[in-house]
């Protein structure tokens, strides 16, 4: 025993310490359990916390056993014995913890006025359950608005939002929301669809704006041009035989993005091979797709060796292709020239900026690629489904590959084509590329919308795929039918719902990329080829084999293409 303590062999001090093992110590520990929810963790963000919290735990149980054990040898002479009952006391603050926790948020807490299924008040593993049975999240929380009304409590401090009314008070440029705990997925890396701050957001904005200025996409379309020239040489090397657009139209796209972004094209369409980025990447989705409810737990996929094999080695290629891209620097420039154009003027970039370079690669890749080619599947899937639709779109652009030279690979001539647009806004209508819609929070003074009051530091979601369904914003709200866009706008009650890239100072950045690959493929297609579904493709299986993984994750889609005589 050490010197400075020799009065702890008195009885009375022997008895006090053993009381840890008694009912007052349980009492007192479930008490502070209690004190730190109310306290300390119901206020803030703690998903990013979660390592941080379980270190601190075992940090708290060796510390305090080792210093029982070495204080007071006397009254706690065995390690195992001691360990035992602070992992006891320990248990008992968590138990208070957890208990506070669900008391409050089942009845007490500012959103117990929403309506919603009981258990979604407790926890975000109802919600993550419901989107783990089948990845059908999106026509799950539709099947919730439907039995709750406009405003459904989805988790703890959740709610999803189908109120046209709404829309712009959310996303609007004028909204006091901001970007909600989801946005925190990538941490430490913090690429510029992943910013929080609106602050911080305006100022990388202005960079990627230059990137996506009109003059820019003009230098981009010949690389788009020479992309989508390799996918018809494919089909027509397939012409009459069953085809799957699916996987042809996801080659294309990220064909088009590898060279946008990396200075370099996958070559998936002349391969006619998945490359590693695009199954890593649509891997990556379904993770996000099961656990997005449930951010806390990937802080420990990140930190768990086994569990964070994949995802190292994902993001270790990344790291290699943006290395590579700053060596070779190509003869025109692409999307990432301005990010890295950026990036240079720095003048001692901090490790913060390397890590926000590689994700605004990244993005350059991703955001243009999978929501492009899932664009594209929807849409001939809805023209292979009304050929009606297919004859109508050929008597609209024939004429530009009948006139002056060069007229079909003008894209402000394909942007003017009417029902062209049309199909697209309502292949996107009924198929949205982000079918539960993006996360955001409400500012501590909360948000007035309409006669319903949401609190502040509310987590809200419009769900897109329910919103764009809705009767009050669409006459029949299933059916395909583009002319509501053209010939019967009265079909559209409400146009202001329809947001597909979003809306507002976080809106798609990329949107004008897009729609010039979608209308230049889809054009060219359309003129050259009639479509129909092959003998063993169920129209039906395609849309029912949709999949909810953030972004839409399709099944196979296949169409023959047969040319026109």
């Amino acid at each position: 025993m050490p010197p400075s303590l020799p009065a702890l062999s008195d009885p009375a001090l022997q008895g006090a310490m053993a009381s840890l093992r008694g009912t007052a110590a349980s009492q007192a520990a479930f008490v502070v359990g209690i004190s730190l929810h109310l306290f300390v963790f119901r206020i803030g963000e703690w998903d990013l916390a979660t390592m941080r919290l379980i270190l601190g735990t075992v940090y708290i149980q060796v510390a305090a056993t080792a210093l029982l054990v070495y204080a007071f040898p006397d009254v706690y002479p065995s390690v195992l014995e001691t360990a035992g009952i602070v992992a006891r006391l320990l248990g008992l603050v968590i138990t208070g913890i957890w208990s506070s926790m669900l008391v409050y948020r089942g009845f007490f807490h500012r959103l117990c006025r929403f309506p919603g299924p009981f258990l979604a008040r407790f926890s975000n593993f109802y919600i993550a359950g419901i989107s783990m049975k089948k990845l059908l999240l999106h026509k799950e929380v539709q099947a919730l608005h439907r039995q709750y009304g406009d405003y459904v409590r989805i988790g703890p401090s959740e709610l999803s939002i189908n109120d046209p009314k709404a829309v712009s008070l959310i996303h609007g440029n004028s909204t006091t929301c901001v970007k909600g705990p989801w946005y925190n997925v990538h941490h430490p890396m913090v690429p510029i669809q992943m910013i929080r701050d609106k602050a911080e957001h305006r100022k990388r904005r202005q960079v990627w704006d230059r990137g996506f200025s009109s003059k820019a996409l003009r230098d981009y379309e010949p690389r788009v041009i020479n992309h989508a020239e390799d996918l018809f040489k494919q089909i027509a090397k397939m012409e009459g035989q069953p085809i799957n657009v699916t996987d042809w139209f996801n080659f294309y796209s990220f064909d088009v993005m590898g060279d946008l972004a990396f200075g370099k094209s996958f070559h998936m369409l002349r391969d006619g091979i998945k490359h590693y980025f695009m199954t890593a990447l649509h891997g990556f989705m379904i993770g996000v797709g099961l656990f997005s409810h449930l951010l806390w737990l990937f802080p420990i996929f990140k930190k768990t060796p086994v569990l964070n094999a994949e995802d190292k080695k994902f993001w270790y290629w990344v790291l290699d292709q943006v290395e590579e891209r700053k060596r070779n620097i190509p003869d025109r420039p692409d999307v990432f020239s301005w990010i890295l154009e950026s990036y240079n003027s720095l003048a001692k970039p901090t490790k913060q900026d390397d890590l926000n370079l590689i994700g605004d690669a990244f993005v350059i890749a991703v955001a243009g690629s999978d929501t492009t080619a899932a664009t594209l599947s929807c849409l001939f899937y809805e023209l292979a489904a009304h050929p009606e639709c297919v004859k109508q779109l050929q008597t609209e652009v024939d004429p530009l590959f009948s006139g002056q030279e060069g007229q079909e690979n003008d894209m402000r001539a394909l942007a003017q084509l009417e029902h062209l647009n049309a199909v697209i806004n309502e292949a996107l209508r009924l198929h949205p590329p982000v079918p539960s819609g993006v996360q955001r929070m409400t500012g501590p003074e909360g948000l007035q919308i309409g006669d319903t009051f949401v609190p502040g530091n509310t987590i809200v979601q419009i769900p897109s795929y329910t919103m764009f369904r809705d009767e009050r914003c669409f006459e029949q709200p299933d059916d395909f039918i583009p002319e509501r866009w053209t010939t019967k706008k009265e079909m559209t009650k409400d146009a202001s719902v329809f947001v597909p890239f979003s809306m507002g100072r976080y809106s798609c950045i990329g949107k004008q990329l897009g729609l010039i690959e979608i209308r230049y493929v889809t054009a060219h297609l359309i003129h050259k080829y009639n479509l129909s579904f092959a003998k063993d493709q169920a129209p039906r299986k395609f849309v029912e084999g949709q999949r909810d993984t953030f972004t839409i994750a399709l099944p196979d889609l296949k169409l023959v293409f047969t040319p026109r005589s």
